[in-house]
């Protein structure tokens, strides 16, 4: 799926991770496991409703050797793009 980022421009999307719902260390934890799972180069897609976590998981993408590309937000959804180095 193909998603055109503020700022970076159109990235294709390898993977997405629903975290609505869920409140912290929940979508961190998500985010985490899934960065791991992703080759270098590939994109991952978390989706979150919980502000407390969108201000949390950029900081767990740049330890996990990943790149926070953006956050969209689109009504109560926060839409969060990394990059896996």
């Amino acid at each position: 799926m193909a998603v055109e980022i503020p700022g970076v421009g159109a990235v294709e999307v390898n993977k997405s991770v629903d975290c609505l719902g869920q409140v912290c260390p929940k979508p961190q934890l998500l985010a985490k496991k899934d960065l791991n799972d992703l080759n270098s180069g590939e994109i991952l897609e978390i989706l979150i409703d919980n502000p407390a976590s969108v201000e949390a998981v950029p900081g767990v993408i740049k330890k996990n050797k990943a790149s926070h590309l953006g956050t969209i937000k689109e009504g109560n959804t926060f839409k969060v793009y990394a990059k896996k180095e």
